[in-house]
């Protein structure tokens, strides 16, 4: 991992927890608690969603740190674009690194075509795997308003059981009801309303990253594709040597067993020309 992404991956959890207990600290976790439908704020709602900001925060700053990079990427491939022969062939780009193999491979003769189709499968690969935490910091999100679900009907139960007194009276029961049950039950799910909400916006918000990155990736290929499509024969031929070769010897494994087939029926025809053909026997008396 690079200094930057070490940096970040640290820098960002931290900002998030303090901004998280900042908005807990000015009420605004209990405001956000009442706008879905909550008349109270238990300690254990509040904490979850403080906890379910932090996450979000977390996630959002993760992703964003992957703008710079998208529009870096976007910038080398436009120059690309105007002029391939610009490209810095030591550069951390994608066209960088294209350029880089595709002289490689041109001088060594292989086939180019194959070398960028197989790098471009590892820049894939390589974001798939940059962002698997990212994923799993939104499939959290719901987990986490989950939880606080649990956490604040159960106090509601706590609650309801010491309110009710040991006779059993319909009015102490509608009184704890009132009191106890319905708005506890309200803020444990507007924990999980709250969870789901920014879950649904993490996840645009990564599907756009993602989105993104792949452009840029296609974008990247598609330079060095035009740029094979449009060389002379000459220059271009290195590129399609290996494939020659290949198709050279295929064309000769099969030229030997035609012969070998040949050679095979030929040697049929012989026996039955044998077996069809009249037979002289002769005779001999021994002594």
């Amino acid at each position: 991992m690079s200094r930057f992404d070490w940096r970040h991956s640290v820098f960002a959890p931290v900002v998030a927890l303090v901004v998280s207990a900042l908005l807990l600290a000015a009420g605004a976790v209990e405001t956000s608690l009442q706008s879905v439908g909550a008349t109270t704020a238990p300690v254990a709602a509040e904490f979850v969603v403080t906890l379910i900001i932090a996450v979000f925060l977390t996630t959002v700053l993760r992703i964003a740190r992957v703008v710079p990079d998208i529009r870096r990427e976007n910038a080398a491939t436009a120059r690309a674009v105007a002029n391939v022969q610009a490209v810095n062939p030591g550069g951390d780009t994608l066209v960088a690194r294209r350029l880089k193999l595709f002289r490689e491979a041109a001088e060594a003769g292989n086939d180019c075509e194959a070398v960028l189709s197989a790098r471009s499968a590892l820049d894939d690969s390589e974001m798939a795997n940059k962002h698997h935490l990212d994923h799993a910091l939104i499939w959290a999100l719901p987990v986490f308003g989950f939880i606080g679900t649990a956490l604040t009907m159960a106090a509601m139960v706590t609650s309801f059981g010491d309110a009710l007194d040991s006779q059993g009276d319909p009015a102490v029961l509608m009184t704890a009801l009132r009191q106890h049950v319905l708005p506890e039950l309200a803020s444990a799910f507007g924990v999980t309303l709250i969870a789901l909400f920014l879950s649904v916006l993490a996840f645009f918000a990564m599907a756009l990253a993602e989105r993104a990155e792949r452009a840029g990736v296609a974008a990247a290929d598609e330079v060095f594709l035009t740029y094979i499509a449009r060389l002379p024969a000459k220059q271009a031929a290195p590129a399609m040597q290996g494939l020659s070769q290949e198709l050279a010897r295929s064309r000769g494994e099969t030229e030997a067993l035609v012969k070998g087939l040949d050679a095979l029926r030929t040697a049929v025809e012989r026996l039955s020309a044998a077996e069809t053909r009249p037979q002289k026997y002769t005779l001999v008396r021994e002594p």
